[in-house]
């Protein structure tokens, strides 16, 4: 593990999208798995900047969603995908072969967890995979407690990521199941990043980072992992005691 800190989110992001950009062109046919949420936002305006200015080419590359709010619609404004198309996907000039998402609206959700495991095995795993850190420690819909050996999976949602998710919507919506990439195919990452920005990260951070391995934070688990780079700006890495 190696934890990168920066004066703030915007430093933090830049440097995130170079690494993502350098992983591009060193392995042009990289599969790339992509959070959704605020926390990435910035990077991604880095990374169509890029893309806009030839500075990158993501043209051989394959995309696969990390999560997916079950019950929503592609369209749903806050969707994982809406996102993700909104502000990446729909500014990279991407094929629809390049890209599987999970359909939140499947009635076959253990077939949707198929579909997109096929599609990580078939591009012989995820090569980068960019997470988002959640107030109580889940990477994706990884929420507490979960197994940490299993793939793509159907998942309860905490009823801190519920309260937390209600942000991303324009109306009420009841969130009571999600579907995401599971700890194992993280695990199988070749290169794992977590980013978090914010004071109100801080605590959730320094759990992850000085406490011991648990499944009460999922985050946690991958401390010992050579290949991740934790991101965090002043105010995330602000209870960390070195």
């Amino acid at each position: 593990m190696k934890i990168n800190i920066y004066e703030n989110y915007e430093l933090m992001s830049k440097r995130v999208s170079e690494y993502i950009i350098d992983t591009v062109k060193k392995n042009p046919e990289s599969l790339l798995c992509l959070a959704g949420g605020d926390t990435p936002l910035k990077t991604y305006e880095y990374l169509v900047e890029a893309h806009n200015n030839k500075e990158v080419n993501f043209s051989k590359c394959k995309f696969v969603g990390l999560d997916e709010w079950v019950g929503l619609a592609k369209e749903t404004k806050g969707s994982c995908v809406e996102m993700l198309n909104k502000h990446l996907y729909g500014k990279l000039d991407l094929r629809e072969d390049q890209v599987c998402f999970f359909d939140g609206l499947a009635s076959d959700l253990e077939n949707e967890c198929k579909k997109v495991d096929k599609f990580i095995f078939d591009n012989k795993g995820i090569d980068l995979i960019l997470l988002g850190l959640g107030m109580n420690g889940h990477l994706g819909f990884n929420e507490p407690n979960i197994d940490p050996d299993l793939y793509c999976t159907v998942v309860e949602l905490d009823e801190v990521t519920t309260t937390v998710g209600e942000k991303y919507f324009n109306k009420n919506i009841e969130l009571k199941k999600g579907i995401t990439i599971g700890m194992k195919h993280i695990f199988n990452s070749n290169i794992k990043i977590i980013m978090a920005n914010g004071e109100r990260k801080a605590d959730i951070v320094k759990k992850v980072v000085e406490n011991k391995k648990t499944r009460e934070i999922p985050a946690s688990l991958l401390i010992d992992e050579k290949s991740l780079d934790i991101f965090l700006d002043f105010g995330a890495a602000s209870e960390l005691k070195k």
